[in-house]
């Protein structure tokens, strides 16, 4: 081969070589920028649906990532006409709150239920996200039917999501009381009712103070202003007991601060109890005891800070209870003056605030007679409901 040859195989080789390798980079280079390409694509896609997220946010029910437990409620047929009543109540705000607080009982299965959705992005109260996670709907074929379906990002969240409105449900519609309804109407007009009563007991104190200078007294009169200012002093006890145990309450202090509050340190057998645990302290601290002595003086200390706490609980209670009587026996005793004053001179009648006094009082009867009517109604409903699992 001839020198001239040599080099030219070289420079062509060299030649072929080097468009190989640029042919590579090129390569490279595309394929590298069509994967940033995608990258930064998929990224202001994110954070466009982001975004969006926070401006609109799609219905849960509308999506197919969420699993889905279904059941049915069921009252017997002869309520078929009434069944409304239980989705109204189960999509109210009282089952809601009841929720929230059973939720706030079991932390790790609000964590399970609601992690998904508490973050930056997505702010929601507690109870929207709530009334997002389950609907309700009427079964055309089965009137005594009602359709219940709850999501959950897991299937075990939606399960048990299903067994916390289930239990809750039914606890608090074996538990309710004409005083604390959970159907929402029912609720709302109970709240009407007592702001009536508020008023009416307001406007009688006026009423009272305006004619309190009379000197003509009945007895009967002179009886009721007795009992008034006896009931209004015990009220005003209970109401200052109420607001130190909310206040303990709210601050979450020891159990044991409850006994700074007086009514509820001589309440029942609060004293004897508090005794008995302090002769079982010191016989604790006074002298050693055989092992097996000191294990059952344990248990019987801790057994009896257990009886104190059910005591003091017990006298939250009848605090509770005692007021609202005394609530009630005062509007009364007032709405009795106001009547009295009127008998005594006629012309009281047609004195503005007797005539708004009387304006409420017919207010209430009708309200009270509406709610008889509607809770008599929802009582009747409850009765045979059952749960199942939809077919």
């Amino acid at each position: 081969m001839q020198p001239w040859q040599s080099i030219l195989l070289i420079i062509i080789t060299l030649v072929v070589f080097g468009f190989g390798f640029y042919y590579d980079q090129v390569k490279k280079n595309s394929d590298l920028a069509l994967e940033y390409s995608f990258i930064e694509s998929t990224a202001n896609e994110n954070a466009e649906n982001n975004l969006s997220g926070t401006i609109k946010q799609v219905p849960l029910e509308g999506s197919s990532a969420w699993a889905e437990t279904k059941i049915v409620l069921e009252v017997p047929t002869t309520n078929s006409n009434l069944i409304y009543l239980h989705k109204e109540a189960l999509s109210g705000d009282v089952i809601h709150s009841l929720l929230i607080q059973d939720l706030d009982n079991s932390p790790t299965a609000k964590e399970m239920i609601f992690s998904p959705f508490l973050n930056e992005i997505f702010i929601e109260p507690e109870k929207e996200i709530l009334r997002s996670l389950f609907s309700i709907s009427h079964q055309p074929n089965l009137p005594n039917h009602l359709k219940i379906t709850i999501r959950g990002h897991t299937l075990k969240s939606s399960s048990l999501l299903t067994k916390l409105i289930v239990d809750t449900y039914k606890n608090s519609i074996e538990k309710e009381i004409s005083s604390s309804p959970i159907h929402p109407d029912l609720a709302e007009l109970k709240d009407t009712i007592l702001e009536l009563e508020k008023n009416q007991i307001e406007l009688a104190e006026q009423i009272q103070e305006e004619n309190q200078n009379n000197n003509v007294k009945s007895i009967e009169e002179v009886a009721i202003r007795s009992e008034l200012m006896q009931v209004s002093h015990d009220l005003k006890s209970h109401e200052l007991a109420l607001r130190d145990i909310e206040k303990i309450h709210r601050n979450k202090k020891e159990p044991k601060e409850f006994l700074t509050i007086h009514s509820l340190a001589n309440f029942g057998n609060v004293q004897d109890i508090i005794s008995k645990i302090e002769q079982l302290k010191t016989m604790l601290t006074n002298r050693p005891l055989e092992p097996i002595m000191e294990n059952e003086v344990k248990k019987n200390l801790t057994s009896l800070e257990k009886s104190l706490y059910q005591e003091l609980a017990n006298g939250i209670i009848e605090i509770k209870k005692i007021s609202q009587e005394a609530i009630k026996r005062k509007s009364e005793l007032l709405k009795k003056l106001s009547d009295l004053e009127v008998k005594k001179n006629e012309i009281h009648s047609y004195h503005p605030s007797f005539k708004l006094l009387r304006a409420i009082k017919k207010q209430i009867d009708e309200k009270k007679s509406e709610f008889s009517a509607r809770y008599q109604q929802w009582q009747k409903v409850k009765q045979g409901l059952i749960f199942k699992k939809a077919s």
